[in-house]
C-alpha cells in the first residue's frame, strides 16, 4: 500500500492498520510553467510518473525540448523529496500483487494522482487500485483510465479543494510523515500487530 505525500500517508497509515499491511510512501509534484505559477504543466511523480496537461501543452509557447527540461527538474525534487521522507530505508515496491494508492482527497483538476498512478504502473503490479475518501466525481471518471479499480466513499460535484471537505484538515509535518512510515512499516502481514519503534515519539 502507498500513501501520497501528505495527507495521504496520514490516511494510508489508518488504511494500512485496519488491513494489516505495510505502508509506503509515494511522492509526487506539480509541475508549474516557470515565470506563470499558476499555469500547470503537468505533474510528475516515482517511478517515471510523467503527466502533461494537454491543454497547457498547446497553449505555452514553448520548445519540447523546454518543456522536458522543466519536467525533468522537478523528478529531481520528487527524488530529493522521497529520499528526505524515508530516510536510509530503501523504497518498498509494489511487487507483482496488488498495488493500492492512497490519497486523502482528489479535487477537480488534480494532476499529481494521474503521475502518481503512472508511475506505479511502470512497477507492473497485477491490479492497481486508487483509493480516496473524497474527490471530485468528474475527475473520478477520467481517473479509471488510469488504474484498474477507483475507491471512494464521497464523490462530490465540482469539489475545488480537499480541505473544503474537512472539518480539521491541518498540514502533515515532516516529522509526523516520517513517524508514520515507520510504524507502518514494522506491521506484520496478515496480522494487525504493530511493533513500536524506538527513540520516537507520537506527534
Amino acid at each position: 500500500m502507498f500513501g501520497l505525500n501528505g495527507g495521504g500517508v496520514r490516511v494510508g497509515y489508518e488504511v494500512a492498520r485496519a488491513l494489516g499491511v505495510p505502508l509506503e510512501l509515494w511522492v509526487a509534484r506539480t509541475v508549474a510553467v516557470p515565470r506563470e505559477p499558476m499555469l500547470r504543466l503537468g505533474a510528475v511523480a516515482e517511478g517515471n510518473g510523467y503527466f502533461l496537461h494537454a491543454d497547457t501543452v498547446r497553449s505555452v509557447a514553448a520548445a519540447s525540448s523546454e518543456m522536458t527540461a522543466w519536467m525533468d527538474a522537478e523528478a529531481g525534487e520528487v527524488a530529493l523529496e522521497a529520499q528526505h521522507l524515508r530516510g536510509a530505508r530503501p523504497r518498498m515496491e509494489s511487487g507483482a500483487g496488488t498495488a493500492v494508492l492512497v490519497v486523502d482527497g482528489i479535487p477537480a483538476g488534480d494532476l499529481q494522482v494521474y503521475a502518481a498512478l503512472r508511475g506505479l504502473r511502470r512497477q507492473q503490479p497485477r491490479h492497481l487500485v486508487l483509493a480516496a475518501p473524497v474527490a471530485a466525481a468528474e475527475e473520478l471518471e477520467r481517473l479509471r483510465l488510469e488504474a484498474d479499480e477507483v475507491l471512494c466513499l464521497q464523490p462530490i460535484w465540482a469539489l475545488l479543494a480537499v480541505e473544503h471537505a474537512y472539518d480539521d484538515f491541518r498540514s502533515l509535518p515532516e516529522l509526523e510523515v516520517r513517524q508514520l512510515l515507520e510504524r507502518a512499516r514494522e506491521v506484520r502481514p496478515g496480522r494487525e500487530e504493530w511493533v513500536p519503534v524506538e527513540n520516537s515519539e507520537w506527534i
